[in-house]
């Protein structure tokens, strides 16, 4: 009875025992989520503000570094298509002014019929100059290759049109420098507006298309020249108002990041 009685009290003792360390274990060591939480909680970096030296305070800000490191900045390419989308579109709506009024001042020293009120024949494009206008549905259904592209073209030819309208005024209207100094802008323009817009191809890797061969309008009668000229400045006006259509409907879909 003794044996036993010592056998029992010495099992009451080792279970209290292991009743203890279990408080003991259970009170300072940390359930398994609570680990993976801490693994993200947030840490302290120390920070040094105000004067340089010994003097120095020392201050703690907590910086969610997981999160932190995790938000990461738009990438270059993202970065070089949007600003030169808007910084082609920036050249193009200053370009609206000027052409809109490049076309009315041409007008304006051709006499009749260019300067009767209701003149507005129908303008067909040259071989090298397509036509800007488009039914909505299909300028809609354009990729934005295609879009591109089709800009290019218009703003690679462009300049070789504008320098035959300015040779043919220099014949026509030698006294008109005014009309001469818009023809020699646009053209100018128009060459900054197609490198910037070949770059925002390249930026998206585009290859343009072999460049169009242009065909500006020659000397010849005068009303052919005047004609012919309307029809350039027409054009040119046309083509600057389409692709500050086209590199606004861009824009939207290439919003420049905000870092």
């Amino acid at each position: 009875m003794c044996d036993l009685s010592l056998l029992e009290s010495a099992s009451r003792l080792r279970s209290r025992d292991r009743t203890r360390e279990a408080a003991r274990d259970g009170g300072g060591r940390k359930p398994e989520s609570y680990k993976k939480r801490a693994a993200t909680k947030v840490q302290q970096v120390e920070v040094i503000r105000g004067s340089k030296g010994a003097g120095a305070r020392m201050e703690v800000l907590s910086v969610d570094l997981p999160s932190h490191l995790s938000s990461s900045p738009p990438s270059l390419s993202q970065q070089e298509i949007a600003l030169g989308i808007k910084n082609a579109y920036n050249l193009a709506i200053n370009m609206q002014a000027g052409a809109k009024q490049l076309l009315a001042d041409y007008m304006s020293i051709q006499d009749e019929p260019f300067t009767n009120a209701g003149f507005n024949p129908p303008v067909e494009p040259f071989p090298g100059l397509p036509s800007p206008s488009l039914p909505p549905s299909a300028w809609l259904d354009l990729s934005d290759a295609e879009r591109l592209q089709q800009n290019v073209t218009a703003f690679s030819n462009l300049p070789d049109f504008l320098s035959a309208v300015k040779s043919q005024q220099e014949v026509m209207n030698s006294d008109a420098s005014d009309l001469h100094h818009q023809l020699t802008l646009s053209r100018l323009q128009c060459l900054g507006l197609s490198n910037h817009l070949a770059s925002i191809m390249a930026s998206m890797g585009l290859v343009p298309a072999p460049a169009m061969p242009a065909e500006p309008p020659g000397l010849g009668s005068s009303f052919f020249m005047k004609f012919s000229g309307y029809r350039v400045c027409h054009l040119y006006r046309d083509w600057v108002l389409r692709c500050v259509k086209d590199l606004s409907l861009l824009a939207d879909r290439y919003p420049v990041p905000s870092l």
